[in-house]
């Protein structure tokens, strides 16, 4: 067979790269040539299906993604508005300490439990769409809003249909050219039972309406893959093994030796030749397949000698394969294997705090760009829009730049130090010395700094207070609450 050439006379299919070898190493190697969206329009829905059944059976599986989801959410993120009109910010947190309980149209999430929620939908399910709820004004609501959850299962991935010329629907999302334009639902959950639905019972819904929490890994990616895809089949076939290793444990612990014999005569066999029944107790049991009681001698044939079982032996490294098995599983799932087998053995606080800032920069990006710019901002804004056009906020010159008056702070739950004494210290001697600042480190513990000093002065007045009720001269200052330079040694009189 002729060999093709390029315009240089060289084989076109000869390969630069050893990971694009053909014979003899890259036999039976399946890598199709496939689109993002052609990839998951029939494995979106099995992945979805067996991580939801893993999460629901698999101990590593559940772990994984709850403690990714913890991260990420913490106990729910804080928003402050950061418009430049004082007046407009201060009544948008206002009204928002209010509305943030008020959102979960079932009365049982607030703000924080429905950020939550959503992560925990995303990395089960790939997505998770949050639908606005536009509520009367007298409806009891401080503003007449609400959102839903709905799950990935309500925008049907196989309705794909072209509309006109520019207009078409990809895996139930409508775009007009490259624009989403509305995504269609149907009216109830179709595997939950509760009523018969079809592509023909969808909604539409406008795209202003819906929130489509997702993380994409492919430019043009419409829909989203469980973040377990690559770590399923792994998880499967260990958890199967872990399972039947066990039960054979089980097993093998009720049995204590066997009885045999080296010769056997015709009053010897296990059966009645003539009735078939078995002849002792323990071959009715094992006849059956009941479970073996403890102490349990077996009766073998020919000849019966007392053998007593050794002591239950997993084989060789079977430890070390276990551990291994597991580091490959959090390195699938993007958790660091102590935090998901809660195996802590032969680590020290260098080591722990070197993986653990690895992995909480991962969940920083999931905070900032998924959770908090699609969930938490996306709601923000919504609410913001609600407020304004029902005439609770006022926002003059809002049609032509609302931008400035959607402006704000999204502060995720603080991490927790890994060393109190010295990131405390740390933090001081950053304000100290201006390479930080007092609000810059209060959006980092998610918390507000105008606040937190309003606190502390109503709480120094009354220490004050207090003291001098009792005869005491009181202090100038509260404790350390605002000794950062003390603490430090970074005072103006040091030389």
């Amino acid at each position: 067979m002729g060999r093709i050439v390029g315009l240089d006379g060289q084989p076109l299919n000869s390969h630069s790269y050893e990971g694009a070898t053909r014979e003899p190493r890259g036999r039976n190697w399946p890598a199709p040539s496939i689109g993002p969206n052609r990839a998951l329009a029939t494995a979106g829905k099995p992945l979805r299906n067996r991580t939801r059944h893993a999460y629901r059976n698999s101990l590593l599986m559940r772990s994984g993604i709850n403690k990714n989801t913890t991260n990420e959410i913490g106990k729910g993120f804080t928003l402050m508005s950061t418009c430049e009109d004082d007046g407009f910010r201060k009544k948008a947190n206002k009204l928002w300490r209010i509305i943030s309980m008020q959102l979960d149209p079932w009365g049982d999430l607030n703000f924080g439990g429905l950020c939550h929620l959503a992560a925990l939908s995303r990395r089960m399910s790939g997505e998770v769409f949050i639908r606005r709820l536009n509520r009367r004004v007298d409806s009891g609501l401080v503003a007449p809003i609400q959102v839903e959850l709905l799950e990935a299962d309500m925008c049907p991935q196989e309705l794909n249909r072209r509309i006109s010329p520019t207009r078409r629907i990809i895996q139930g999302i409508e775009f007009n050219g490259k624009v989403k334009v509305a995504y269609w639902f149907y009216k109830a959950h179709p595997d939950d039972g509760i009523e018969s639905v079809s592509l023909h019972d969808c909604i539409r819904v406008p795209a202003r309406d819906v929130i489509h929490h997702y993380k994409p890994t492919r430019p043009g990616q419409v829909r989203a893959e469980p973040e377990t895809a690559a770590a399923l089949l792994k998880d499967r076939t260990f958890h199967e093994y872990n399972d039947n290793e066990l039960i054979r444990k089980r097993e093998r612990s009720g049995i204590t030796g066997v009885l045999y014999r080296e010769s056997f005569g015709e009053a010897d066999w296990e059966f009645d030749p003539n009735t078939g029944k078995p002849m002792y107790s323990d071959a009715e049991a094992a006849s059956t397949s009941e479970t073996i009681s403890a102490g349990t001698w077996l009766r073998m044939v020919p000849g019966e000698k007392a053998l007593p079982f050794d002591g239950d032996d997993t084989g060789q490294g079977y430890a070390d394969f276990v551990r291994w098995e597991s580091l490959l599983y959090s390195a699938g799932m993007d958790i660091p294997y102590p935090l998901l087998t809660g195996d802590w053995a032969g680590l020290n606080d260098r080591l722990v705090r070197a993986f653990l800032n690895e992995y909480r920069r991962s969940i920083s990006f999931d905070q900032e760009n998924l959770s908090g710019f699609q969930v938490a901002f996306g709601i923000w804004r919504w609410v913001i829009e609600v407020l304004i056009t029902t005439g609770l906020l006022s926002a003059p010159g809002f049609a032509s730049d609302p931008w400035k008056y959607y402006a704000v702070d999204v502060r995720p739950d603080a991490w927790k130090h890994l060393h109190p004494e010295q990131d405390i210290n740390a933090r001081n001697k950053a304000v100290a010395s201006h390479i930080s600042n007092g609000e810059r480190e209060a959006a980092e513990y998610g918390t507000d700094i105008e606040k937190n000093m309003q606190v502390n002065a109503r709480l120094l007045k009354k220490w004050q207070e207090a003291c001098k009720k009792e005869g005491i001269e009181p202090p100038a200052k509260l404790g350390g609450l605002f000794s950062a330079l003390e603490t430090t040694g970074g005072g103006e009189d040091e030389t």
